[in-house]
């Protein structure tokens, strides 16, 4: 189809396209009855959606199939849908809205029209906004990627997380169904509390999915020296699972046995700590990615829907959806090795896992 214009792998968002971001949840708004004991309503959360056909203020010379094209902070879906029956005075608890504006909180970092970002399939945005902020946690953007299917990825996982999640942050800490779903929807190492990202939860810690030193010189992290090709890394922005101990303890510890060991694997024995690439390449952003989605699937096996792992094509989407906007082309892209330490007992550990891995 003449719209299906990509950029970094993902179609871009434009009046023409069929993308929706489907079911953000939750877009608290205060309902009928307005009655003691809850005399502005009671605030229920909705599900609320928003489609690419209501794209507004889009770009003005640069057209696809001869429509208006979503723009950094300068476009919006001019409507979100499903929050109607909030229609107490007071509307939504942030905004006093109800079927408010929809924006986008990322975009492709260097792809630009008309000077301005661009943004794409599984970017994020928030809804139900009057101006800013919006009523609503960020939500991904669904379209298609190219070579793939058309929206495919997270559904089952996101509708898990409506399914069981309330959207109040601290009462979903407590609810472990929650917690279990919400591991399949990757966060950001910090959260910025301007675009309405949620993190980890007390006591939890965020951990990156293609570990940090793969982008950055060694020792680099602290230094926030990066390597060359990746000069736009952001550890801070970068997908992380929520994770519990220490990088030796919990599933902290089971992360980082799997990885590293399958990490390990990828280098020459013989050289030194720090390889670029490992062994031929054999550490490149492919084998990192498919360990990560393995050590994911390991350490939380029944997190997907119907008590399954979180489905491949999901992680991976998300990891592809940072890591091609930093620098990483294709899963060739060689990445940095390091022997980071792991104790023995996550030596053995990583070991008989990766059994599986290689069978």
């Amino acid at each position: 189809m003449g719209n299906q214009v990509f950029a970094n792998n993902m179609e871009i968002s434009c009046k023409a396209a069929d993308g929706k971001s489907v079911a953000c949840f939750p877009d608290v708004c205060f309902t009928p009855p307005q009655a003691p004991p809850t005399p502005m309503g009671v605030p229920i959360p909705y599900p609320n959606t928003g489609m690419a056909k209501d794209t507004t203020k889009g770009s003005r010379t640069v057209k696809i199939t001869r429509k208006e094209v979503m723009l950094k902070n300068k476009s919006y879906f001019k409507t979100s849908y499903g929050d109607e029956a909030g229609c107490a005075p007071k509307k939504g608890v942030v905004t006093s809205k109800i079927k408010g504006k929809v924006y986008f909180t990322s975009w492709s970092m260097d792809v630009k029209f008309e000077g301005e970002n661009v943004v794409r399939n599984l970017d994020m945005t928030t809804h139900n906004h009057a101006s800013y902020p919006g009523n609503t946690p960020t939500w991904p953007y669904l379209d298609e990627v190219a070579g793939g299917p058309p929206g495919k990825g997270c559904e089952d996982e996101r509708k898990e997380v409506e399914d069981k999640c309330s959207g109040d942050h601290d009462k979903d800490c407590k609810n472990d169904d929650c917690q279990r779903a919400k591991k399949c929807m990757l966060v950001p190492h910090t959260p910025r509390s301007t675009e309405n990202q949620q993190g980890c939860c007390k006591g939890e810690t965020p951990h990156h999915l293609i570990e940090v030193h793969c982008f950055t010189e060694a020792s680099g992290r602290s230094s926030k020296k990066r390597l060359e090709e990746f000069k736009s890394y952001d550890d801070t922005r970068a997908p992380c699972v929520c994770v519990t101990g220490s990088r030796y303890k919990e599933t902290h510890g089971q992360m980082h046995a799997i990885q590293n060991t399958a990490e390990k694997g990828a280098m020459d024995a013989d050289g030194p700590r720090s390889q670029m690439g490992g062994k031929d390449n054999a550490w490149n952003y492919g084998a990192a990615k498919e360990s990560a989605v393995f050590a994911h699937q390991k350490t939380f096996p029944a997190s997907g829907k119907d008590g399954k792992p979180c489905k491949k094509e999901c992680l991976e989407a998300q990891m592809d959806n940072y890591h091609k906007q930093v620098g990483v082309t294709d899963n060739k892209t060689p990445l940095r090795a390091d022997r980071s330490p792991l104790n023995d007992e996550q030596k053995e550990y990583g070991a008989e896992q990766l059994m599986d891995l290689d069978g």
